[in-house]
Parts: structure tokens; C-alpha cells; sequence
């Protein structure tokens, strides 16, 4: 397998779990929507916070995995993987200005982030490679 197509292979691999992990992420906040809030450090109990804790993590993280799902299948469509790369680096990179303007958060999170920033660049480094197979 040439260099090429393994760069493409670890773009389509992170957009696909990227996909994945929000798409179970959505689905826990259906089925267990004190227990996922809790592990992101929020509180649900009154119907505005569940309206809002369903709005981005079932409905906004639903649309994030039907994308990444969908540009991990259409490879060749360069612009909605780097979309899709550039919306996981941005979060890294909103988690790193939280960091600076409020502290370090706990390692889990510190996690998160470093792997935001690992998957952003697995996307992002093959799109050029995914417009030229695409050819």
C-alpha cells in the first residue's frame, strides 16, 4: 500500500469514529441523559437545561456523526472531510482558550482535547490526497 492511500486510510479512520463516538454520544443522551450530562459536567433537572442538553448532544451531535459518517464514505468529496476536520480541530482548539482564560480542566478532558487535535490532523493532512484520487 503506498504512502498515499494510507494518508487517505487515517482520514476516512478518524472521520468514521469521529462519526462514531458522536453518534453514541447522541444515543446515550436519549437513553441516559442525567448519567451522559454528568460526564461532561452539567446538570440536567429542569426542562430548559433538558432542552438544551438534548439540542446539542442528541440533535447537534446526531447531525456531526451523519456528517463525518458521510464524508469517511465520500472520500473523494474533499470539502466535507476537511469540514468536518476543521469542526474537531476548532473544538480542540475552543477547549485550549478555556484553558488559558480558565484553568486546567481535569485529565479527562486534557485527553479529549489531545485527541481532537491527534484526529483533526489525521483529516486534515489527506484532503489534498482525497481531491487528487478523486480525479
Amino acid at each position: 500500500m503506498d504512502l498515499a492511500r494510507t494518508r487517505l486510510g487515517l482520514r476516512r479512520l478518524g472521520l468514521l469514529g469521529s462519526g462514531l463516538t458522536f453518534g453514541a454520544i447522541a444515543i446515550a443522551s436519549l437513553v441516559a441523559p442525567e448519567k451522559t450530562a454528568a460526564n461532561y459536567a452539567y446538570t440536567v433537572g429542569t426542562p430548559d437545561a433538558f432542552n438544551e442538553f438534548h439540542a446539542v448532544f442528541t440533535g447537534f451531535w446526531l447531525g456531526l456523526a451523519a456528517i463525518m459518517i458521510t464524508a469517511a464514505r465520500r472520500w473523494e468529496d474533499r470539502r466535507l472531510g476537511d469540514l468536518a476536520g476543521a469542526a474537531i480541530g476548532l473544538q480542540a482548539l475552543a477547549r485550549g482558550v478555556s484553558i488559558v482564560l480558565h484553568g486546567a480542566p481535569s485529565a479527562s478532558f486534557t485527553a479529549a482535547m489531545i485527541g481532537e487535535l491527534v484526529t483533526a490532523a489525521a483529516i486534515l493532512q489527506a484532503g489534498p490526497i482525497a481531491a487528487r484520487l478523486a480525479r
